[in-house]
C-alpha cells in the first residue's frame, strides 16, 4: 500500500494514489528493505521535473507496471530537493558506468543501499533507444536472485569509481591556473549566440562569472577588450532577450532546450534566478545595458510576488506542465495575441517573433531578436502587462512551495546586493524578512534543517545549506551594518569548521557528521546547477578574514582551496566557483564608507562600478574597528563622507571624491 499520503513534498504527494507501493525514505522502509532481503527500486525526481511525470504517467500510473515493481522491490519515491545528498550520491553512482545524470533518476540498490545499477528515464516500451522498463524490472530481479557475483561486482566497482572521482587531490593554486582555467572556458563560450557552445544551453552563471572576473583584470592592463570579445555580453543579452526568459511573467526557465535560447525547459527554479540576479547586476554595471537592469527588476518582482509563501519563505520552484502539457501556460497563438492586443498587435507581434504558423509546436514562445531601447521597454511593459493579466485567467503550474535553505539564501543574498545597487530598500527588507523566516523554523534544538513545509523540518542541512547561510548573513552585514549577522556568521562558521571537515584529510563533506542514513559521504567539490558548497564557504571564510582581520578564516580558506587543486586540473569545467572564490580570497577590496554626511552621491557613484572582490563595510567612526584593523586609527577628511580601500593589510589615505576613488581601485583591484 503507498505510504506517501502523510509526506510534504508536492512532488512526492503527486505519486500517493499511484498502484506503486510507493515508500518515502526513512528508517522503516530501509529497515523493511533489510528484512525482506528485497533489492530497493530508488525513483529521485522533483516536482518541476517535466520527464519525471512522463515517467509516472507511463510506468507509475500503470498498473501491470507496478504489480511488477510491487512484487520485485521496496519502491522508494525521493525529492531530489528534500535530500540533495542521496542526489549527488547516487547520481555519482551513476555516472560511474558512464551514463549522463538527471532526472527521473532511476537506481536499484540492495538492502544496504549500496547502487548495483541504474540510469534515468525508463519507457514503458523500448524507444529511444532506452529498454522497457518491464524489461529492466524483470532483468534486475533476476541478477539480484541469481547472480550474486555479479551483483557484488557491479557493486564494487560503483564504489570504487565514487570513490575515485570524488576524492580530493591536493595542491596549490596559483593565478596562472586561473589564468589558464578562464582562457579555456572562453574558449567553450558561443560568440554568436551566447552560453557554451551547443544544445542545449544553460545558465551556467558560475563559468559566465569567472570570465568576467578574468576579462576585467585583464582589460586593465590591455587594449584587447576581452569583456566584449569574450562572449559575455552576447551571453546575458541572447539569455534576455531569448524564450528561456518569461516576457510576459518575469523569471527564467531552467535551460534552452536548442542553442539560440528559444525553446526552454519551462520550470522556474528559485536557485538559478537568484545566481542570474547576481550576474546581470555585474552585467548592468559593466555595460549599462537597460534590458540588464530591466530583467533584474522583473524576475525580483516576480519572486516576491509568485514564489513568497504565505508563511514568508520563498517555495522552491514552478513547475513546467500545466494541464498535463509542458509550457502551455505560457505559450501563445497569434490569433489570441491579436484579439487581446487590437490594433497593437502588428508591431508587437513583429517585435516578439509571434507568426501564424507558430514557432514551436504550432504555438509562440515570446522572444526578441534585438535588444530593445528604454523609451521600447517602457511601451512593450504596457502591452506585456495586458497579456499577464489575460494569462492569469488559464490554470497555472503547480508551485512547489517547500522552503529549501540554500535556495532561499541564494535568493537572499541576491535580493540584498541588487537592492543596495539600486537603492531599493524594499528589497533589503525582504530578504532580512526571509531570513527571519529561516531562523525561526529552520533551526530545531540548534541544528540547521535543510527543508520546511507544513511546519514540519526534514533532513539536516547540507554544506550547501550551512555555506549560502553563512554568506548571506556576511552579505546582509556588509549592506545594512547590523552586528548581529556579522556574529551569526562567525557562529555558523564555526559549525561548519567542527560538523563538515574532514580534519583528517581536509576539505569539507556534503553531508554533516549528523546524518546516517547513507552508504557513503562524498566531498563537496564541483558545481552542480548551484555554485559547490566548498567555494561558497571558501568565499565567505575571505570575506570574515577582510572584515574581522582573523587570520584563522584566512587560513581556512586557502587550506580548502588547496585540498582541491588537483581536482580543478581533472574537471575546469566544474571548478569555476572555486576559482572564483579564489580570485576573493587573493584580490578582495575592503571598501570601509565612513558615513559623515546624508548625501550619497559618492556612494551611488562606487555602486555604478563591477567590483567582484568587494568586501563593503559603513560605519560613522572608525573607532567602531578592531584595534587590529589596519584602518584603525585613521581620520575622515574634512568631515566629508569618507572611503578607506584595504588590501594586503594596508589602507590608502582618506579618500572624498569619485576620481580618487577610481584612480586607486583601477591600480589594487585584482
Amino acid at each position: 500500500m503507498n505510504k506517501l499520503e502523510k509526506e510534504t513534498s508536492p512532488y512526492l504527494l503527486e505519486h500517493k494514489k499511484n498502484p506503486v507501493d510507493w515508500y518515502a525514505w526513512n528508517s522503516n522502509s530501509l529497515k523493511k528493505a533489510k528484512k525482506e532481503g528485497k533489492p530497493i527500486l530508488l525513483s529521485i525526481g522533483y516536482s518541476a521535473c517535466h520527464w519525471c511525470h512522463v515517467m509516472a504517467r507511463e510506468s507509475f500510473e500503470n498498473k501491470e507496471i507496478a504489480t511488477l515493481m510491487n512484487k520485485y522491490f521496496v519502491n522508494i519515491k525521493v525529492d531530489r530537493e528534500e535530500r540533495p545528498d542521496l542526489d549527488a550520491i547516487y547520481q555519482n553512482a551513476l555516472q560511474v558506468f558512464g551514463e549522463q545524470g538527471g532526472w527521473p533518476l532511476t537506481m536499484f540498490l540492495t538492502p544496504n543501499l549500496e547502487p548495483f545499477w541504474g540510469g534515468t528515464y525508463f519507457p514503458p516500451k523500448e524507444k529511444f533507444g532506452r529498454p522497457a522498463f518491464p524489461t529492466v524490472l524483470k532483468t534486475i530481479n533476476n541478477v539480484f536472485n541469481n547472480e550474486k557475483n555479479k551483483i557484488q561486482k557491479s557493486i564494487n566497482l560503483i564504489k570504487k569509481g565514487i570513490t575515485e572521482s570524488t576524492s580530493n587531490i591536493s595542491g596549490a593554486i596559483n593565478k596562472n591556473l586561473f589564468d589558464q582555467v578562464s582562457l579555456s572556458l572562453i574558449n567553450l563560450i558561443d560568440k554568436t549566440n551566447g552560453g557554451i557552445k551547443g544544445a542545449p544551453k544553460f545558465p551556467n552563471v558560475p563559468i559566465f562569472e569567472n570570465i568576467l572576473r578574468f576579462s576585467i583584470e585583464k582589460d586593465k592592463h590591455s587594449k584587447n577588450n576581452l569583456m566584449i570579445n569574450s562572449g559575455i555580453y552576447q551571453t546575458l543579452e541572447k539569455m534576455c532577450n531569448g524564450g528561456i526568459y518569461d516576457h510576459v511573467g518575469g523569471g527564467f526557465s531552467r535551460y534552452s532546450t536548442d542553442e539560440k535560447w528559444l525553446v526552454p525547459h519551462f520550470e522556474k527554479m528559485l536557485y538559478d534566478n537568484a545566481q542570474l540576479i547576481e550576474l546581470l547586476i555585474y552585467g548592468y554595471q559593466i555595460f549599462r545595458e537597460p534590458t540588464f537592469k530591466n530583467r533584474i527588476f522583473e524576475t525580483i518582482n516576480w519572486v516576491l510576488r509568485e514564489m513568497k509563501t504565505k508563511d514568508g519563505g520563498l517555495a522552491s520552484a514552478i513547475d513546467a506542465d500545466s494541464e498535463g502539457e509542458e509550457g502551455k501556460y505560457y505559450v501563445w497563438e497569434k490569433k489570441e495575441i491579436d484579439t487581446i492586443l487590437g490594433n497593437s498587435s502588428e508591431l508587437f507581434c513583429k517585435t516578439y517573433n509571434i507568426k501564424k504558423e507558430g514557432n514551436w509546436e504550432s504555438k509562440n514562445i515570446l522572444h526578441l531578436e534585438n535588444k530593445r531601447n528604454i523609451k521600447e521597454i517602457e511601451t512593450d511593459k504596457k502591452l506585456l502587462n495586458i497579456l499577464f493579466e489575460i494569462r492569469k485567467k488559464r490554470i497555472p503550474p503547480n508551485l512547489d512551495d517547500k522552503i529549501l535553505v540554500d535556495s532561499n539564501t541564494l535568493m537572499i543574498n541576491a535580493l540584498t546586493n541588487a537592492g543596495w545597487v539600486f537603492n531599493q530598500k524594499k528589497w533589503i527588507n525582504e530578504a532580512e524578512n526571509i531570513y527571519s523566516f529561516l531562523e525561526k523554523n529552520l533551526f530545531k534544538n540548534c541544528e540547521l534543517y535543510h527543508c520546511w513545509k507544513n511546519f514540519k523540518v526534514k533532513t539536516f542541512a547540507t554544506l550547501d545549506d550551512f555555506a549560502n547561510l553563512l554568506r548571506s548573513s556576511i552579505t546582509l552585514f556588509e549592506k545594512t551594518g547590523k552586528k548581529k549577522y556579522l556574529n551569526n556568521s562567525i557562529n555558523f562558521s564555526k559549525k561548519i569548521l567542527n560538523d563538515f571537515k574532514d580534519k583528517k584529510n581536509g576539505s569539507f563533506y556534503i553531508n554533516s557528521n549528523k546524518t546516517t542514513d547513507i552508504f557513503t559521504k562524498l566531498k563537496s567539490i564541483y558545481d552542480n546547477a548551484t555554485p559547490s558548497g566548498i567555494s561558497i564557504l571558501i568565499q565567505s571564510l575571505s570575506k570574515l578574514f577582510y572584515l574581522t582581520g582573523n587570520e584563522n578564516f584566512y587560513n581556512e580558506a586557502e587550506s580548502a582551496l588547496e585540498s582541491v587543486h588537483g581536482n580543478i586540473e581533472k574537471n575546469f569545467f566544474s571548478s569555476a566557483s572555486l576559482l572564483n572564490s579564489y580570485d576573493i580570497l587573493n584580490n578582495g577590496i575592503l571598501i570601509i564608507f565612513i558615513r559623515s554626511e546624508k548625501n550619497d552621491f559618492l556612494l551611488n557613484k562606487i555602486k555604478k562600478i563591477c567590483l567582484p572582490n568587494m568586501i563593503y563595510q559603513e560605519i560613522t567612526d572608525l573607532k567602531e574597528l578592531d584595534k587590529t584593523h589596519p584602518a584603525f586609527g585613521k581620520k575622515i577628511k574634512e568631515n566629508k563622507n569618507t572611503i578607506f580601500i584595504c588590501k594586503n593589510q594596508s589602507c590608502s589615505l582618506p579618500i572624498t571624491t569619485f576620481d580618487e576613488f577610481a584612480k586607486i581601485i583601477n591600480n589594487k583591484n585584482g
